[in-house]
């Protein structure tokens, strides 16, 4: 291997890391010019090689060039960061990771990965109006971090991007694309108007948190609404004549036949944002004013959500626990089309040792990617339906088995057999409440004493907005009021002190009052009084009747505490839980 001369600055940073303890200078010095040969970065190399940490590395850099190390940067006034993000291009901060660290009227400190090109930081100081700049140094991931929500936060608007497409008067050319290589959408320049405003409605929709997207077409206009916390909002309307090249973008991006206008299509794609990844469902259907288009977004790097986290009291978490944990058993998950039976699933499911028990899953689509699940995807097109699928799941030896969805006798017949047969199985049915559950599986032609013998728990729930933390406001209501609107006289002897809260409406939860969203549950637990029920009548009420005496708290209860403890509001209880459920 040919040596190179090292110079002062690199020998005393060989001597620094020496000092860790973790090589010596000799290896040290051959990594330094294996990294020349392979026309790496020392550092890169270093941090590839697993052989020190990029604080430990960073620090040192910081110690023998003289300049202060920081893992934290501050937020830089408003006004200051838009004149950053609109003077230095994002692709121009990433390639040499670099940000403010400082920046104000007086003063500008640019935080570095690498103190040694002092002719980049001097071009970003001009384009900033600045004579003189000072650094400071930090690790990539701090850097990087902040450059993508600075950039994010700058980016354009899809309302803006829409306007772009009100000038222009032949958009005949954008109706065909072609497929593009997936980038981080703060990263793109695409001078394409429907591209530019594809990628703005996508980092909006990210940003704002959303979980559809709606492309709905209008004699007129296409409107483009996001649904932000269960609630669709407007973001931009785009001209009639955008609405074909907008559809054939989002079809080509989840590999759909943009050729095929008059039937249904169903497809997937993903995109970058800030590095996060977010998959895409997409699902278009002709209607009499052109195509319409839903994109489904699901963050992947949100991971799994805690069962506490997801709003479950402590004593419906604990049982959860309990019940995932049993060797065999039925436990269904029932609510609403977007109400989070999946991700209850998944938390339930990630209390149980993986490394010890075999968990498959079979759904449609995979919701969440696991390492260490086998996890199938329903194709109906070649054949592999829910029922299919779990046959050849039995074939598996597991332990643990998560259906997405038991919508066919067949399928809850088989997932019958496999509990009897002594497995776990976890799988989510549509019906409005816990005690529905066991009348819908009869209903599907399962036998009574199948339901009652396999059947161990119902989890009933919905989602409800949660009140903006950042505009959070007491107001006062009478007692007398709240027990009109069906709140119990012992739930508010306890937890009821006059005052209830509501959000006023900011900038950061768009003025609507609500920021996230937070569960509400029933669990039904099966007992022999339920059974009694159950095999006595098929009637709902009465099973229904049976758990509430026998200590289940419905969930009416459970969004009327989170009224008084400020977790929500009453119009957000009216709206889910009445409206949705009926009488509760």
């Amino acid at each position: 291997m040919q040596e190179h001369t090292l110079s002062p600055t690199h020998l005393k940073l060989i001597q620094r890391l020496a000092q860790t303890g973790n090589l010596s200078v000799e290896s040290l010095i051959e990594q330094w010019n294996s990294a020349l040969a392979k026309q790496a970065t020392f550092r890169e190399h270093l941090l590839k090689l697993g052989a020190i940490s990029e604080k430990v590395f960073q620090e040192a850099v910081s110690d023998i060039v003289k300049l202060p190390f920081v893992d934290r940067l501050p937020q830089l006034m408003p006004n200051f960061q838009n004149a950053f993000t609109q003077a230095v291009p994002i692709r121009f901060a990433k390639k040499y990771l670099f940000y403010p660290y400082e920046f104000d009227d007086e003063k500008l400190v640019f935080v570095v990965i690498n103190p040694w090109p002092s002719v980049i930081y001097e071009e970003a100081a001009r384009a900033l109006k600045r004579q003189s700049f000072s650094l400071v140094v930090s690790t990539e991931k701090v850097i990087l971090d902040t450059i993508n929500l600075s950039y994010d936060r700058n980016s354009s608007s899809a309302e803006e991007a829409a306007e772009v497409l009100e000038d222009d008067a032949d958009l005949a050319y954008l109706d065909h694309f072609s497929v593009d290589e997936t980038e981080d959408l703060l990263d793109a320049e695409d001078e394409e108007p429907i591209k530019k405003l594809m990628n703005s409605i996508l980092v909006q929709s990210v940003r704002d948190q959303s979980s559809d997207i709606h492309i709905d077409p209008s004699p007129k206009e296409t409107i483009v609404r996001n649904r932000i916390d269960g609630v669709l909002h407007k973001i931009t309307t785009v001209p009639k004549a955008g609405h074909i090249p907008l559809v054939n973008r989002v079809k080509v991006m989840a590999g759909l036949d943009i050729s095929a206008k008059n039937k249904p299509q169903d497809g997937r794609t993903m995109i970058i944002h800030a590095g996060r990844k977010i998959d895409i469902r997409v699902s278009t259907i002709p209607t009499v004013h052109g195509e319409q288009a839903v994109l489904r977004l699901l963050n992947q790097s949100q991971g799994i959500i805690p069962l506490k986290e997801l709003g479950m009291a402590e004593d419906i978490a604990e049982q959860m626990e309990v019940l995932v944990r049993q060797p065999h058993g039925i436990i269904l998950v029932t609510g609403p089309t977007g109400s989070g039976k999946t991700t209850s699933l998944y938390s339930a499911l990630n209390r149980i040792n993986a490394n010890e028990k075999n968990i498959v899953t079979i759904e449609d689509p995979v919701e969440y990617r696991i390492n260490n699940y086998g996890q199938m995807q329903v194709n109906e097109k070649i054949g592999v339906t829910f029922a299919k699928g779990l046959r050849a799941m039995l074939r598996q030896d597991p332990d643990v088995i998560m259906i997405g969805e038991m919508r066919d006798t067949e399928t809850a017949q088989i997932a019958i057999q496999a509990s009897l047969t002594g497995h776990l199985v976890l799988s989510t049915i549509h019906t409005n409440e816990a005690a529905a559950t066991v009348i819908r599986l009869i209903d599907m032609g399962i036998e009574p004493y199948l339901v009652t013998s396999t059947v161990t728990a119902v989890l009933a729930q919905r989602l409800v907005r949660k009140v903006c933390s950042h505009c959070k406001a007491p107001y006062s209501i009478g007692k007398d009021r709240l027990l009109k609107l069906g709140f119990s006289s012992q739930l508010l002897e306890t937890h009821f002190s006059g005052t209830l809260w509501k959000g006023d409406g900011c900038h950061r939860c768009l003025q609507t009052g609500y920021q996230g969203r937070i569960g509400v549950f029933e669990l039904l637990l099966m007992n022999d009084e339920i059974r009694k029920a159950i095999n006595k009548s098929t009637d709902a009420a009465a099973v229904k009747q049976a758990a509430l005496s026998t200590g289940m708290k419905g969930i009416k209860y459970d969004v009327c505490h989170k009224v008084l403890t400020g977790e929500t509001t009453v119009e957000e209880m009216l709206r889910v839980v009445i409206t949705e459920s009926g009488k509760s």
